[in-house]
């Protein structure tokens, strides 16, 4: 296949631009995390915030790739052990997430106040292992993506069959005798894996696309100039990988920063928002702090003018 000077260069700085957007935006979605330690259990706020900031740097290692491809002709090793050591300390960063809901689902009773630092060592240190082992046991490239995709896989059906348990424990909790620790912590799980499980959906995606890349047509998102000129389709292969994997990477911070716009939109313009124990917003839309006091006080003020004049009688019945 004919490939010009100018496509090689189009093709490689077109390359950079992607890696460096998706770069920025997940820069933003960590600083998003950052601010979300009172809303979360601080067990899974901690990993999951080791999760994105262990995939800004495998994209960040990448974007180092493309930018020094523009006056080499290859991507240094260094540059590619960084990526792959990037890549499976996020996995082992989303793995720790996994298991930590997976412990405050079957625990959801009294995890709320849980601070044992000794399971999150755990934790921590069996990821670490497991990804560790499968690094060094995959010697090849072809050997690690293998492993890469069986994790993903593991990891998106283990999340969604949090989801699904989540969500009938909650459904149960609602007729049964639950205390409102227990019915909290259940809604945690299902808000903290609304923001887990698009990653784990775009690692698995991710995987799956550059395997059958690499394995099955030997294309990679790095353009190669022997390769153009060696395989057929190479330009229409090279780019549906490269935009494809794109839009995987920008769709989970994305989508993470859309269903928490309302909470953005308030830190933006100041408006309390003040929840229950079950997470449910209290002060209403469109009314700040001192409005909210403000009805509080009459209310209260109310109430002890009723005591005043007499003794409250309460009704309880049906209508």
């Amino acid at each position: 296949m004919i490939c010009p000077d100018w496509l090689v260069t189009f093709s490689r700085v077109f390359s950079l631009t992607v890696s460096f957007s998706c770069v920025i935006v997940y820069l933003i979605v960590l600083l998003f995390a950052m601010t979300q330690f009172k809303k979360y259990h601080v067990f899974f706020i901690t990993i999951y915030m080791a999760m994105i900031f262990t995939r800004l740097l495998a994209l960040l290692m990448r974007s180092s790739g493309y930018f020094l491809i523009l006056y080499r002709e290859s991507v240094p090793s260094e540059i590619y052990s960084a990526l792959w050591i990037a890549k499976f300390t996020a996995q082992a960063a989303a793995l720790g997430c996994i298991l930590e809901r997976s412990y405050a689902t079957f625990y959801a009773t009294n995890y709320e106040n849980s601070k044992r630092c000794n399971f999150i060592s755990l934790c921590v240190v069996t990821c670490t292992i497991c990804s560790g082992l499968s690094y060094l046991d995959s010697k090849s490239d072809l050997g690690r993506k293998i492993n890469t995709v069986c994790f993903s896989f593991f990891c998106s059906l283990t999340t969604i069959m949090l989801v699904i348990i989540n969500r009938r424990l909650v459904k149960k909790s609602s007729g049964a005798k639950c205390n409102l620790s227990e019915r909290y912590q259940l809604s945690e799980n299902i808000k903290a894996l609304r923001l887990l499980l698009p990653f784990i959906m775009v690692l698995s995606g991710n995987s799956i696309l550059l395997s059958v890349g690499i394995v099955i047509f030997n294309v990679d998102t790095v353009f190669n100039l022997p390769e153009c000129q060696l395989v057929p389709f190479y330009l229409p292969i090279f780019y549906f990988l490269l935009i494809s994997t794109t839009i995987l990477n920008l769709a989970a911070p994305l989508y993470v920063l859309y269903h928490n716009r309302k909470t953005l939109q308030k830190r933006k313009i100041g408006v309390a928002e003040i929840r229950n124990v079950l997470g449910v917003n209290i002060v209403g839309d469109g009314m700040d702090k001192e409005q909210y006091f403000q009805h509080y006080k009459t209310q209260s003020n109310g109430l002890k003018k009723k005591w005043a004049d007499g003794p409250i009688h309460i009704q309880i019945g049906s209508s």
